[in-house]
């Protein structure tokens, strides 16, 4: 028996397409407003709670990203690309020698120690809400400071008391803009989703409750280590790291709790 993903037109590409600029040669890319980037934040977390609670066994993506969200006419947002998808075993953690995704939005415990759950895919969720709200890319390379990865980045404004810098100017100065502590709400549980250590992060359900505003979002705690740390990609990486943000001193294991 072959299975077959089948989906509807989707005439406005991915959303990769229209949050960064510059990402399509092709046609002019759409300046998505707070009301349609708030729309597809919600799409995509309903969608990962239908695949981690709607179905048994759960299935967990482990490439969420921009390039693999599809917008259709009325800019709704699909999730694609199951080529790397992974049932779960029974609730049970699913440990592999063979990491597979994309780099900026791997969670930590997955990309070190293979270690695979529900909460891999909440880590991606997360990124991409930061991609959202502020229209920068995962990794940027081209940063004039150390923070290449948008988790360190953010998390770095956010506990300095300047959330509002996260968010994408296009939605503070043109005419798509919307509430203040809306869409700071919404940075927040994208960091919340994207912490570095597993307990600390909620479930998916969890992230669209807070969304919705059915559920308070809670203080952003600390982390131990910023992502772009040396420790994370290892010496041979080509990657930029980013310095020491403060915190407190931990075992790396510390990221499977």
């Amino acid at each position: 028996m072959q299975r077959f993903l089948v989906y509807d037109l989707m005439p406005n590409g991915s959303l990769d397409d229209h949050i960064f600029s510059k990402s399509n040669k092709t046609k002019p890319p759409l300046v998505l407003t707070w009301p349609q980037r708030q729309t597809v934040i919600i799409d995509v977390a309903k969608a990962l709670a239908y695949l981690h609670y709607g179905i048994k066994p759960a299935i967990y993506h482990r490439d969420i990203k921009a390039t693999n969200i599809l917008l259709d006419g009325e800019l709704r947002a699909r999730v694609a690309d199951f080529g790397l998808a992974k049932q779960s075993r029974e609730g049970q953690s699913h440990l592999t020698t063979r990491v597979a995704g994309t780099h900026g939005y791997l969670a930590p415990e997955y990309a070190l120690y293979g270690q695979l759950t529900e909460k891999s895919d909440v880590y991606s969720f997360g990124v991409l809400v930061l991609e959202i709200m502020s229209g920068r890319r995962a990794l940027d390379m081209s940063s004039p400071s150390d923070l290449v990865l948008i988790t360190d980045w953010a998390w770095t404004l956010v506990k300095s008391g300047r959330v509002e810098e996260v968010i994408d100017r296009a939605l503070v100065d043109g005419e798509g803009t919307g509430p203040k502590g809306m869409m700071e709400r919404f940075v927040l549980v994208g960091i919340l989703c994207a912490h570095v250590m597993v307990a600390l992060r909620p479930t998916i359900e969890e992230a669209l409750r807070m969304l919705e505003g059915d559920l308070e979002v809670p203080s952003v705690p600390d982390r131990p280590l910023p992502l772009g740390h040396g420790a994370f990609y290892g010496e041979a990486s080509n990657f930029a790291t980013s310095p020491t943000l403060g915190g407190f001193v931990f075992n790396p294991r510390s990221f499977l709790r």
